[in-house]
């Protein structure tokens, strides 16, 4: 990587080369994330949305028939199932994804300050932020709710607020923190972000046409859909990374922030070219 990236914000080509690099030569700790922490959600989603989707088709079947005294028990029940298992997936999103997310990217913030790659350091720091994920979530999924109801400031918010995960993560924010560091990271840049999370996107969804394939080779529709599951959080895994990229890019340039030593015994050089300790240019130009 470029010396630079701690001092230039990056443009999309420089961001999506770097993205690429870093996924490539981290590949076996991003496994080893997506072993441990991810391919568990696959099997819990695979099984939740099997449930839901059971559920849904009574509900379908009775709601086409017409509900009366004989069937109503039934419908009300369909439709709980169908509101439950919803909001456990949605759970999923909010409490147990962003483990994985964060331990993926402090992979990424050690390869790019050239400290040594723990991945150990890296999932055992993000499970000891469950309680502030928990939290933040919490605010976070309610707003994003409540926004969304409106359409136009739910789209807004949610590229706002897209490295909240990371300001938990990796700059240690709580409550909501997190979402006023992302919007300050984003603020004026919203459509440049909004342009390059649209291209992950793409990436990620052009990798999960392909992985679509792994249907053909398991005859059972559950354990097809945990595999597809897995494979989607593959291209997920890639998106963290850009994402991760980005918002150390971008909070480095905005809040002149260093990378940390390569060891913490001795001053060292870092991935910027500077050595700990020596001023940046934005605090030399706030001087």
């Amino acid at each position: 990587m470029n010396h630079d990236f701690f001092y230039r914000e990056w443009n999309w080509i420089e961001q999506l080369s770097a993205a690429f690099h870093v996924f490539a030569a981290n590949i076996k700790p991003i496994l080893k994330v997506l072993l441990i922490v991810f391919l568990p959600i696959s099997i819990l989603e695979s099984i939740i949305n099997g449930r839901m989707l059971n559920a849904y088709t009574v509900f379908q079947q009775i709601a086409q028939a017409g509900v009366s005294l004989s069937n109503e028990a039934d419908f009300f029940q369909a439709a709980y199932q169908v509101l439950f298992h919803s909001g456990l997936t949605l759970l999923v999103g909010l409490f147990l994804q962003p483990v994985g997310t964060i331990a993926i990217a402090k992979v990424v913030k050690q390869f790019v300050t050239k400290q040594e790659i723990s991945f150990g350091t890296a999932l055992g720091e993000a499970f000891s932020l469950m309680p502030t994920i928990v939290f933040s979530g919490v605010i976070y999924g309610v707003l994003i709710f409540l926004t969304s109801l409106i359409i136009v400031p739910g789209i807004y918010l949610s590229v706002a607020w897209v490295f909240y995960v990371y300001a938990i993560g990796l700059s240690d924010k709580k409550g909501m923190e997190p979402m006023r560091y992302s919007k300050a990271l984003v603020k004026g840049k919203w459509w440049r972000t909004f342009g390059y999370l649209l291209l992950l996107a793409v990436i990620a969804m052009l990798w999960n046409s392909a992985f679509q394939l792994s249907y053909s080779f398991f005859p059972n529709e559950r354990i097809g859909n945990a595999v597809y599951q897995f494979l989607c959080y593959f291209s997920a895994a890639f998106v963290t990374v850009g994402e991760a990229l980005l918002f150390l890019n971008r909070e480095a340039v905005t809040y002149g922030i260093p990378a940390e030593p390569a060891a913490e015994d001795a001053p060292a050089e870092s991935v910027t070219g500077t050595v700990e300790g020596e001023p940046t240019e934005n605090e030399e130009n706030k001087e």
